[in-house]
């Protein structure tokens, strides 16, 4: 059987292809990755949110057309999150979020070819991702990005059994990735885009010296203490429309340094607030880390003593949802090579 994960229709479009095959004469299965792919490496688009003909076509080429799709959030869930946060009207929204047609669009039509699609929660696509490419079964898996239906943030542990347990859930409108992402824009840059140049931006500014921004971004915009006793954090504020209203003073070149500066350190806060949180209250000494916060190197990097371990799978972002969403319902541990990911330029 061939097995279809697919994110889309929102940001960083991809598409894994499985193979489960039945072992022997008994009932149990395999599940092989066969391939995954990244939109944007079909198009110019550089956070491509649609798949591209050509990334469908060269699947179908390879592989023939899928006996089932996984999307790796649901679709209904967002539409409500969205009519409420007053992103659009119930039925634009609906008719946005139909993934039955927007395959139709794609020259697959699921009701024609009898393809069912089946939908994996968003946070769980990402917690599989990372839970069921690595070998480890006793993990402690965080995974942290701007929002998924409602879930922002959660917390996984994985058992002896090779099961995974919820142990800690953040709703929306509190968001690290909103967090990160508006302060990007404040900073004149594209959010959902630009993220990764924050952390470099700061570099050469003494946080010492900045320490007067740092606490004000902490008492503006922090609900909260963040010294590891609680999970999370709040926010004061939903960020979720940006805050272009903070500090109109700061206007420099080196105002957005310090600003930038001052983002990164309160981002690590946050981070090493919820690693502490997992040692001191969870068992395993192994992290895993997904959701597009993953991939805040500096971050990563400032936790790195707290682990006996830590994980970052490739395209660690929505991006590797497409593998996360399958393995979300398969429950299944994959032999998993980096290499799997389809590269333009090779």
């Amino acid at each position: 059987m061939i097995t279809w994960g697919m994110v889309g229709n929102s940001h960083d479009a991809s598409l894994a292809v499985f193979e489960t095959k039945v072992r022997g004469l008994s009932s149990n299965s395999r599940t092989k990755l066969l391939w995954a792919s990244l939109a944007k490496d079909f198009s110019d688009a550089p956070t491509a949110p649609m798949h591209s003909q050509m990334q469908i076509n060269l699947a179908l080429h390879n592989f023939g057309y899928p006996d089932e799709i996984v999307w790796y959030e649901l679709p209904y869930l967002k539409t409500l999150r969205q009519w409420r946060a007053g992103q659009g009207k119930l039925g634009a929204l609906l008719l946005e979020n139909n993934i039955t047609n927007y395959l139709k669009k794609l020259h697959i039509n699921c009701v024609e070819l009898n393809i069912p699609i089946r939908y994996a929660k968003h946070h769980t696509s990402h917690a599989a991702y990372g839970y069921y490419t690595q070998p480890n079964p006793e993990a402690t898996i965080m995974c942290l990005d701007s929002i998924g239906e409602y879930e922002t943030f959660t917390i996984w542990q994985g058992d002896k059994n090779r099961k995974l347990k919820k142990v800690f859930s953040q709703g929306y409108p509190h968001s690290i990735g909103l967090f990160y992402s508006a302060m990007t824009q404040r900073m004149g840059l594209v959010a959902n885009k630009d993220e990764y140049q924050v952390a470099q931006a700061g570099k050469g500014i003494s946080t010492s010296e900045n320490l007067a921004l740092v606490n004000d971004i902490c008492e503006t915009f922090i609900d909260g203490t963040l010294n590891g006793t609680k999970p999370g954090v709040k926010f004061k504020h939903n960020l979720h429309k940006g805050c272009d209203w903070y500090k109109p003073d700061l206007t420099t070149e080196g105002d957005m340094k310090r600003l930038a500066n001052a983002t990164q350190f309160v981002f690590e806060l946050i981070i090493k607030s919820n690693s502490a949180w997992c040692r001191n209250n969870l068992a395993s000494q192994d992290l895993i880390l997904t959701g597009g916060c993953a991939l805040n190197r500096d971050a990563v990097n400032s936790i790195q003593k707290d682990w006996r371990s830590i994980y970052v799978p490739p395209n660690p972002g929505d991006p590797g949802s497409c593998i996360g969403a399958v393995l979300a319902l398969k429950k299944e541990v994959i032999d998993f090579d980096a290499n799997m990911w389809y590269n333009s330029s090779v």
